[in-house]
C-alpha cells in the first residue's frame, strides 16, 4: 500500500513537473515583454485575443528580438506560432525531382564521355578530360551535401529548426558546399576551354582561350578563399548567428551578386567563341548546324546563371537564413550538373556518331574520326587522319598504237596514304 501510494506521488509529481515546464517554456525576457506591454490580451493571459491582432503580434516579437538572444528570440517565435496554431514552414522534399534528373543525366553524359574516351573515340585523353572528372566530383558532393542539409531543415524557417545545434551544422555544410561550388564550375569551364583548344587552331582564338582558363581560375581560387575566410574568426562563419562573439565579416550579399555576373559575363564569352569559329568551316551547312547547335546547349547554363542571380536578389534574406538561402542553393546545385552535361556533350556525340551514324546525318559505311584533334579550322581532314578519302585522278596513258593515243578516267582511292586504282 505505502508503495502504491509511493508511485502515485511520483507520477504526480512528474505531471506537475511536465506541466510547469510547458508553463515557463517561454524564455524569462519573452515572458517580461508580454507582461510589460499587454496589461490584458496578452499572449499569456488570453491568447485568442492576443493571436487575432497582428500589431500585438508585431509589437511583442520586435521587444523580444531587442531585449532577448537570439536563440531566445527563435524559441520565442517557435512557441509563439505553436500557441497561435500557425503551421510552421515545411522543409523541401529531400529527394527533389528537380534536382535530381539533372544530376541523373549529369551521371549519364559523364558516363557516355568516359565510355567513348576509353574506346579511342572523341580524340583519346587529354587535360579537359581530368578536369572535368575532378569537376563531375565534386558536382556529386555538392547534391548530396545540398540533401544533408534539407535532413538538418534548411529550407524551413530557422526558428523552427530544433535542436538549435543543428542550425550550426546546416551553416557548416552550407561553407562547404560554396567552396566546391566556386571550384567545380571554374572547373567545368576550364574543361570546355580546353576541349576548344585541341579543335580549332586560330591564333586570335587561342590567346583568348588561354586568357579565359586564366580567369576562370582565378574567380574559383579567389572567391573559395571569399568564403572560406568572410569571417575573423573564422568558426563566425557557421555559429556566428547566435550573436554570443564579435567579429567582422564581409557582406556576403554583395560578395554573391559579383560572383553571379561576373560567371555571366564569362558564360557568354564562351558560348560566342565555338559558334562563331564553327561559322567559318568549310563544311556543309546541315553539319554546321548541328556542331553550332551542340555549342549553343551551353546557354543553358547562361539561363540558369541568370535565374540564379534573379532567384538570389528576390530572396535576400535577414535573420531568416535557412529559408533565404535554399534558392540560391537549389539553381545553384543544377547549375553544377549542367556544367558537367555541357562539358560532355561532345564526347556523347562522338558516340553517337559511331553506334548511330544516321542520326549524325551520315551512313552506316561512313567511318569516323578519333578525334576533334584530327580536323583543321578549314574543315578538312589532316594526312594523319584515319579517315577514308576519295580523290579522282585522271591519268592519260597510250599503248603507241597507230591508232595513236586515248585518254581514260581512273579512280583511284587513297586510304592511309595508299593509292589503290579502281
Amino acid at each position: 500500500m505505502r508503495l502504491h501510494l509511493c508511485l502515485l506521488s511520483v507520477l504526480g509529481m512528474l505531471v506537475v513537473g511536465l506541466h510547469a515546464t510547458d508553463l515557463t517554456a517561454f524564455p524569462s525576457c519573452a515572458i517580461t515583454c508580454d507582461e510589460n506591454l499587454f496589461s490584458t490580451c496578452s499572449l499569456s493571459t488570453n491568447t485568442t485575443c492576443f493571436c487575432a491582432s497582428d500589431s500585438r503580434v508585431t509589437a511583442y516579437l520586435d521587444a523580444v528580438e531587442s531585449n532577448c538572444t537570439v536563440k531566445e528570440f527563435f524559441t520565442t517565435k517557435r512557441l509563439y506560432q505553436k500557441e497561435c496554431d500557425i503551421t510552421p514552414l515545411q522543409r523541401p522534399p529531400v529527394v527533389n525531382p528537380s534536382t535530381l534528373i539533372p544530376f541523373i543525366l549529369a551521371t549519364v553524359f559523364f558516363a557516355a564521355r568516359i565510355f567513348a574516351k576509353s574506346s579511342g573515340l572523341a580524340g583519346g585523353w587529354g587535360l579537359d578530360d581530368y578536369t572535368i572528372i575532378i569537376a563531375y566530383v565534386l558536382g556529386t558532393a555538392i547534391y548530396f551535401i545540398g540533401m544533408q542539409m534539407i535532413r538538418f531543415g534548411f529550407g524551413a524557417n530557422i526558428w523552427d529548426i530544433t535542436p538549435q545545434n543543428d542550425i550550426t551544422l546546416i551553416y557548416k555544410l552550407f561553407q562547404g558546399l560554396a567552396v566546391m561550388y566556386k571550384i567545380q564550375i571554374s572547373l567545368a569551364k576550364i574543361s570546355v576551354i580546353l576541349f576548344l583548344l585541341r579543335i580549332f587552331q586560330a591564333p586570335n582564338f587561342r590567346y583568348l582561350s588561354y586568357a579565359l582558363i586564366a580567369i576562370n581560375t582565378a574567380i574559383g581560387i579567389t572567391w573559395a578563399c571569399v568564403d572560406s575566410f568572410r569571417c575573423l574568426p573564422t568558426h563566425l562563419t557557421w555559429d556566428g548567428w547566435t550573436g554570443e562573439e564579435s567579429g567582422k565579416c564581409i557582406n556576403f550579399i554583395d560578395s554573391i551578386l559579383v560572383n553571379c555576373l561576373v560567371n555571366i559575363f564569362v558564360d557568354s564569352v564562351l558560348i560566342m567563341m565555338p559558334v562563331y569559329e564553327v561559322s567559318k568551316l568549310q563544311m556543309p551547312l546541315r553539319k554546321k548546324l548541328t556542331v553550332a547547335l551542340m555549342f549553343i546547349v551551353g546557354s543553358v547554363l547562361t539561363i540558369i546563371a541568370i535565374i540564379r542571380v534573379v532567384v538570389f536578389w528576390n530572396n535576400r534574406w535577414g535573420y531568416n537564413q535557412t529559408k533565404g538561402l535554399y534558392p540560391l542553393i537549389y539553381w545553384s546545385v543544377i547549375e553544377c550538373q549542367i556544367s558537367v552535361m555541357c562539358a560532355c556533350l561532345p564526347a556523347s556525340r562522338a558516340l553517337l556518331g559511331r553506334w548511330f551514324p544516321e542520326i549524325m546525318g551520315g551512313s552506316s559505311r561512313r567511318t569516323y574520326a578519333s578525334g576533334p584533334e584530327y580536323f583543321n579550322t578549314d574543315g578538312y581532314a589532316r594526312q594523319d587522319s584515319k579517315i577514308n578519302k576519295s580523290v579522282s585522278y585522271t591519268v592519260n596513258y597510250g599503248d603507241r598504237s597507230e591508232h595513236g593515243d586515248s585518254n581514260s578516267d581512273v579512280e583511284l582511292v587513297v586510304t592511309n596514304g595508299k593509292v589503290t586504282r579502281r
